[in-house]
């Protein structure tokens, strides 16, 4: 369960979450991820009769105390689960995005407790961009992850658990650089970067190997196919 489905429960007096220690003046997951959505509705920008544009790059600053009981809980937790509520929500308004949804937190000592008026967007080339509209323009190799597809935009992918990568998944087999999908004249290769648990493709442990369209690669417990076009099928 994430840290905003047991925020939610908590206040739905379903189980005792995490943040129920915290008094009602301070700000909850639940205010975040409603400020990154307003953020995402005011800054969307058509640039076609069919595509809506927004950014995917989010920066909180925030004062001390509230920054603080970020790091309590949890920052680059919250940030990823947070940059994946906003990706559903853009998806559900067929907003498109030019690289991978990033949520930052940051410390301003200027700034009063609970002032969530400090976000700002920009929309930041990625290596992977989240699909969620069906007029994506670019034709790219794709990724599907857990039901959802990202456009390789860029000759070099990162894969992990860690924050700084390209695309983040949230498996605790899965190494923090976990695996790295490049982009060549030669074809698209899957290549392990040294990973705790290996990278296997079509059930063989590789440490590197050149994908065909429909290969599976299995990281940790998750699988991730490949499409070596994003064009609709015939």
């Amino acid at each position: 369960m994430s840290v905003l489905d047991r925020f939610e429960k908590s206040v739905e007096g379903a189980v005792n979450g995490v943040f129920n220690k915290f008094g009602s003046k301070d700000i909850q997951p639940v205010d975040l991820s409603s400020a990154l959505e307003r953020e995402i509705d005011k800054e969307a920008m058509a640039v076609g009769r069919d595509r809506t544009v927004a950014p995917n790059e989010y920066r909180f600053k925030l004062s001390s105390p509230d920054f603080d009981r970020i790091e309590q809980w949890g920052a680059e937790t919250l940030a990823n689960e947070l940059a994946d509520n906003l990706t559903k929500y853009a998806e559900s308004q067929h907003y498109a995005f030019v690289g991978p949804v990033v949520v930052i937190f940051e410390e301003d000592l200027n700034l009063n407790q609970g002032d969530l008026t400090h976000l700002t967007s920009e929309s930041v080339q990625g290596n992977a961009a989240p699909v969620t509209a069906t007029n994506e323009t670019k034709d790219c190799p794709v990724l599907e992850i857990n039901g959802r597809q990202y456009l390789l935009t860029a000759p070099k992918t990162v894969i992990g658990r860690g924050s700084n990568c390209d695309i983040v998944i949230d498996d605790p087999g899965i190494s923090r650089s976990h695996l790295e999908i490049d982009i060549t004249d030669n074809g698209v290769i899957a290549r392990d970067l040294g990973s705790t648990n290996g990278t296997y493709v079509e059930g063989h442990q590789v440490p590197a190997a050149t994908l065909l369209d429909g290969n599976t690669i299995t990281i940790g417990r998750t699988r991730i196919l490949f499409w070596a076009s994003s064009a609709p099928q015939e």
